[in-house]
């Protein structure tokens, strides 16, 4: 606390305490509520919040990865302190952020349905129809069928069947696949394609030979695919992830031009990747759920959270500066 909180005499010097204007008694210790140091004269309560504003700044670059979860996900009034963070912790959270989510949305699925049943292997010899590749001709024990009209996909293997043509592809689908005992027939009508129809025979495949048996040989091959698929779906969400970002970051520019708030597009585009947090892993576990009701509510969900979060934090800083 500086001088000027202090009641003073008129005079320039107070013979009474023996000091000049501006300035304490020279035997004030430092222990006591009052001391002087440099000229200024100062309080154990301007000394605490001097000890804090230097180490708020250092703790906010010292949070831990759970400090950043919970913060992220219910603390808004305290996005101040990941705002400060330095590059390296703010990607590495966004990195455990989506690599969490990914787990939960794809290997949670994948692999309770292989443990289910008992492994890979185990999955092609008992749970798969018996099937065969001989000198270009498919053979299928059973015929599969499926039929999804809401997304118009049909899916249709009948290897009693010699052949099919164009002729037998159903109408109102956009895609389509037809497996008989020789050829395949692939049928996409999705815009831009205009019912592009594309077939491949098996004699195409010469002298490759297989069946449950040869493939089960392959789980070893397998489980390594799926792991680079998973990788693959991982990059996938991210740029899903930081797309997202940037589609609310253009819609709250304009609410934090009618708050007066001073952040940059980037510090809006940082805010709302650190407020997706709860509608990533709430989407992420909805889609694990499987229920078409339940993953379109946690969208809806997360997206009304993100949008709850980023708005509280742009609203603390209506009307004054921030400096990051």
């Amino acid at each position: 606390m500086k001088e000027d909180n202090f009641k003073h005499s008129d005079s320039e010097n107070d013979p009474e305490n023996g000091s000049s204007y501006g300035q304490r008694p020279d035997n004030i210790e430092k222990d006591s509520n009052y001391w002087k140091e440099n000229g200024v004269i100062y309080t154990k309560s301007d000394d605490n919040t001097s000890k804090s504003n230097k180490t708020g700044n250092s703790d906010s670059r010292d949070m831990s990865m759970a400090d950043r979860f919970i913060t992220a996900m219910f603390l808004p009034n305290e996005y101040d302190n990941l705002l400060g963070l330095k590059f390296g912790k703010v990607a590495g959270y966004f990195c455990m952020l989506i690599l969490l989510a990914s787990v939960v949305q794809y290997a949670i699925p994948v692999l309770g349905a292989v443990a289910g049943y008992g492994g890979v292997r185990s999955y092609i010899m008992n749970e798969l129809p018996e099937f065969s590749l001989k000198n270009g001709e498919f053979f299928v024990d059973q015929i599969i069928e499926e039929n999804n009209e809401d997304v118009g996909m049909y899916l249709l293997v009948n290897t009693d069947v010699e052949k099919f043509t164009a002729d037998d592809i159903p109408g109102n689908m956009l895609q389509a696949m037809l497996i008989s005992r020789t050829n395949i027939l692939m049928y996409n009508n999705v815009a831009g394609i205009n019912g592009l129809v594309q077939e491949q025979p098996f004699s195409m495949y010469g002298n490759i030979n297989m069946d449950n048996e040869s493939v089960a040989g392959l789980a070893p091959v397998i489980y390594i695919c799926m792991f680079f698929i998973f990788i693959l779906m991982y990059l996938i969400s991210f740029v899903r992830f930081l797309i997202s970002g940037l589609m609310y970051s253009v819609f709250m520019l304009l609410i934090s031009k009618i708050l007066m708030t001073n952040f940059t597009f980037g510090k809006i585009y940082e805010i709302s990747l650190f407020a997706q947090s709860v509608g990533v892993l709430v989407s992420a576990i909805s889609v694990c759920i499987g229920s078409n009701v339940v993953v379109m509510t946690g969208s809806t969900f997360g997206m009304l959270v993100t949008i709850m979060i980023m708005n509280r934090v742009l609203f603390r800083h209506s009307g004054r500066p921030v400096d990051y």
